[in-house]
């Protein structure tokens, strides 16, 4: 047993020296990846954990440009003014800044909050919104979006719903909502809705499954980003299979939100009196659920990792700690060869799938080493022989 902990300790250490940060390329995945050659091939990657995909918010702007652009021939036509599309085009980077803001936040490897001058910054674009048109689906969406999830600001999501119901970004922040609240009906509703507009890739809910498949038997499962919280979630609600699993999802994510804490408090879990959520509050999350089973994603940054690597080992996509029973080798294997999809290392090819590929490596480098050393003794040991008793002399007496 001791080998063993040594040898999965190392596997572990292995995983958070290679831990990029969430979104450094695509939608962030567990263990170190290559980087795309240049910003602009970054920029093509999807990146639904800045609060909206790229792609969507390239298309979104683009309209807008092209409307800007109709709008200027239209009032020089006219009269020659181009008030209006000055302001359309503030509009466009007032969003922009907002979202640039939150992409460096998701980014960061220690700490799920947006720093004091991102906040500052955004609220100050915020207000420009507002001046130009406080009824508009980006002022209503961003209202809610900088307020950590703050359930009074609920009004202002649902005004964004009535301009623009599909817009991923919208449903983003209303699962987001729906979570906060426990409203698990509603919670379904727009994971549905979410999955209905392809913004999350099967190789995202292929990877998701096989981090529930690791978590079952678990009390808790930590996740950290919109992919890995979502798509469980996703699976949660909407497979037969997994919807009788007793794991509470925890997203450090929503852990912002009061609400979500108070919801959490609730269920009996233990939080700490900090409401800063960074690598601190992490480890002393764990610290006072130790009594529970917990298991978290491989997605979480370096940074997470370390503050608990001597008090966690790895299993198949997550890491266990906690008050866990004995691991079994054998456990591994059967979870590997009977229960995984592993479709991300079998079945696709993307960018993506590579990225989410490597977080299987700690498992897979522990059971060939487990099997080498199989082969090493094929062979069951042979007993000890059993030496026969020396008989005693028998001694004739004189009668």
């Amino acid at each position: 047993m001791k080998k063993l902990i040594l040898l999965l300790s190392l596997l572990l250490m292995n995983v958070c020296i290679a831990q990029p940060p969430e979104n450094l390329f695509n939608n962030s995945v567990g263990v170190n990846n290559n980087k795309p050659s240049s910003q602009e091939e970054n920029e093509e990657e999807n990146e639904l954990d800045g609060y909206l995909l790229d792609s969507s918010r390239k298309e979104a702007f683009k309209e807008n440009e092209i409307r800007v652009r109709s709008d200027n021939k239209r009032y020089k036509s006219i009269n020659g003014s181009t008030s209006s599309s000055i302001q359309t085009s503030q509009s466009i980077q007032s969003s922009q800044i907002i979202e640039g803001e939150f992409r460096k936040s998701k980014m960061q490897l220690d700490s799920r909050m947006v720093k004091p001058e991102s906040q500052k910054r955004m609220e100050s674009e915020l207000d420009k919104l507002a001046e130009q048109n406080k009824a508009s689906f980006e002022y209503h969406l961003y209202n809610y979006t900088l307020g950590n999830y703050d359930i009074k600001r609920e009004e202002s999501l649902n005004q964004a719903e009535q301009i623009k119901p599909n817009d991923q970004r919208l449903i983003v922040q209303k699962v987001a909502n729906e979570c906060v609240q426990g409203d698990t009906l509603s919670t379904k509703l727009y994971l549905q809705k979410l999955i209905n507009t392809n913004a999350l890739e099967t190789e995202t809910l292929d990877y998701a499954e096989d981090v529930l498949m690791s978590s079952r038997g678990n009390d808790i499962l930590i996740t950290h980003g919109t992919n890995d919280t979502y798509g469980v979630l996703y699976h949660q609600l909407h497979t037969p299979k997994y919807s009788s699993d007793d794991v509470l999802v925890v997203s450090l994510d929503f852990l912002r939100s009061p609400y979500y804490r108070k919801l959490l408090s609730g269920k009996g879990l233990e939080l700490p009196t900090s409401s800063t959520i960074n690598t601190d509050y992490f480890k002393e999350f764990c610290t006072l659920n130790s009594d529970k089973k917990i298991a978290i994603s491989l997605t979480l940054p370096i940074d997470y990792l370390r503050r608990i690597a001597s008090f966690a080992t790895p299993y198949g996509l997550v890491l266990v700690t906690g008050n866990q029973k004995a691991l079994c080798l054998s456990d591994l294997e059967t979870l590997w060869n009977e229960q995984l999809n592993k479709r991300n290392l079998t079945s696709h090819s993307s960018f993506l799938s590579k990225n989410y590929a490597r977080n299987y490596k700690p498992s897979q480098q522990l059971l060939e080493r487990f099997y080498e050393q199989q082969k090493a003794s094929p062979y069951i040991s042979s007993p000890k022989k059993l030496k026969p008793h020396k008989s005693k002399a028998v001694t004739s007496g004189k009668n």
